[in-house]
């Protein structure tokens, strides 16, 4: 059972204290409908070619349109497109909705969605979407409303590839990183860095109009101060930022209404496999039995996640639950470091096997988990130096390369050739997806995800990427932490928000506010 700490205990107090106090008059923004959303992290590109985190995702999201977009069981739905026909495992054609216009008032063609595919695929693109886009023989706009692409071998997960957001060709593509230009439900108003992001409604939107007049989102990075801010109208809305141990007093709280539901996002602690220690698989799998995940879900996330064993959930069509699993047993994870060639040098005394440098955000819970990580790992004689960094530099030292442990997680994966992308050994940075950050090689997993994006048929793609994960479970390239619920809290005029996979703002156009 873990201690409860001091800190833990003042941060309770603190936010009964203050929860139980007076409220502020709400926050109305410039208008009626108008909606603020506590964000505990700041996006780092609204370039839908390059946006990889959550925070950004999420915002590229309701900010472009794409050719296609997700529904809430991950199937592939028209959103520009109107219709479209697969002649052929290798031919694609759409036909287009007419009268969409961008931000900026011009026209979207056929030439728009050619020019924005163009750039994906081009030989000297950096975006890790590339890869994607990479069997693409050919795009030809038919007429302003119709376009065929030509692939040239079949791959599976085309559909998907296909909600990358679509760009105007008049507009320099460098500058849509801070000032993005889509054709989405809301536009793009101003971005103060570790400030907040404002979006207005989009008049001219294609689809359902928005009924919101805009959204606010404000970057808050410190959970007490989310928290508070809900409580007292600064923020209208939080998802997925809530400190667990704040649920139950925000559950109680007058005009607070909550949800919580399973979700899908994995999280994950990551290795440079090129490090002399970590690249040692007995390593991996002692440090795997020496995290007691349990604890850590019981105590930190007061219940509000799962176990996870795999990258894919347990509700996905091609999730594997027969796997090897570790569960905390350190005694066996004490031999795995002797036999790796580490020896205790005192036993129980204060000496360590080795010593490692664990990264992770300035987000408080996440440094308590990575605090309890290292706790449970000088257990075995694994001696921990904790980092942590705001988010823009935390995350550019993980796709750069530059740490030896950290911990992350992938949000909302629906489709898994997730897996090529992720560990692919023609994905490590700089190259194709430059997801595959561990710098794990497997030439097995590099033929079977090939194979997997090859074939239409499910059955075949759910025998495959079965083995991916077993093969993955066992090497241990990630281990594998525990998949967290999706749990929304927001002021109870609040109408219309819906939780989506992953946690996304796609129901955004529905929501009104209600006071």
């Amino acid at each position: 059972m873990l201690p409860r700490h001091i800190a833990l205990l003042l941060l309770l107090a603190a936010l009964s204290s203050a929860l139980a106090g007076c409220e502020r008059e709400p926050r109305y923004g410039p208008f009626d409908q108008w909606l603020v959303v506590g964000l505990e992290g700041n996006p780092t590109n609204l370039d839908p070619r390059f946006s990889t985190d959550a925070y950004s995702s999420r915002l590229v999201g309701v900010i472009y349109s794409s050719l296609v977009r997700l529904d809430e069981s991950g199937a592939p739905v028209g959103d520009l497109a109107e219709n479209w026909e697969t002649p052929d495992e290798v031919t694609y054609r759409f036909h287009l909705k007419g009268g969409v216009t961008f931000h900026n008032g011009s026209e979207l063609t056929c030439a728009d969605i050619k020019y924005t595919y163009d750039l994906l695929r081009a030989p000297d693109s950096t975006s890790p979407y590339r890869s994607d886009f990479r069997l693409v023989e050919n795009v030809v706009c038919n007429d302003e409303r119709n376009i065929e692409i030509r692939l040239s071998h079949p791959f599976a997960p085309f559909m998907i590839a296909l909600t990358v957001g679509i760009l105007p060709r008049g507009v320099d593509p460098a500058t849509l990183s801070d000032h993005p230009v889509g054709s989405g439900p809301f536009r793009f108003v101003e971005w103060v860095r570790e400030e907040r992001i404002v979006l207005r409604r989009f008049a001219g939107y294609h689809g359902k109009k928005a009924r919101l007049d805009g959204v606010t989102f404000r970057v808050l990075p410190n959970g007490v101060t989310r928290v508070l801010e809900l409580a007292h109208g600064g923020v209208d809305l939080l998802q997925n930022s809530i400190p667990p141990e704040a649920l139950d007093q925000l559950a109680q709280k007058k005009g607070i209404e909550m949800e919580r539901r399973p979700g899908i996002n994995y999280n994950y602690l990551g290795f440079n496999l090129d490090h002399p220690v970590l690249k040692n698989r007995l390593v991996r799998e002692a440090i795997a039995r020496a995290i007691d995940r349990q604890d850590i879900i019981k105590y930190l996330w007061r219940g509000s996640a799962r176990p996870a064993g795999n990258l894919l959930s347990p509700s996905h069509w091609a999730y594997n639950p027969e796997v090897v699993a570790y569960p905390y047993t350190p005694d066996i994870a004490k031999k795995l470091l002797d036999d790796a060639g580490y020896p205790d040098p005192d036993g129980p005394g204060p000496d360590v096997r080795f010593g490692l440098t664990y990264k992770t955000s300035t987000n408080r819970l996440r440094r308590r988990i990575a605090e309890v990580i290292k706790t449970q790992l000088a257990q075995v004689g694994i001696g921990i130096k904790v980092r942590s960094y705001e988010w823009g530099t935390f995350y550019r030292d993980i796709k750069s390369g530059n740490f030896e442990l950290y911990s992350l997680a992938w949000v909302g994966v629906v489709e898994p050739d997730h897996y090529r992308a992720i560990f692919h050994s023609s994905n490590i940075p700089p190259n194709g997806t430059q997801m595959n950050r561990n710098r794990y090689r497997n030439k097995e997993i590099d033929r079977l995800t090939e194979a997997g994006r090859s074939t239409a048929n499910v059955e075949k793609r759910k025998r495959i990427y079965a083995e991916v994960q077993r093969i993955a479970a066992y090497e241990l390239p990630y281990v594998s932490l525990y998949y967290t619920d999706d749990v929304v809290a927001r002021r109870r005029y609040v109408k219309g928000w819906r939780i989506r996979p992953g946690g996304d703002f796609m129901c955004l156009p529905e929501v009104r506010i209600e006071r």
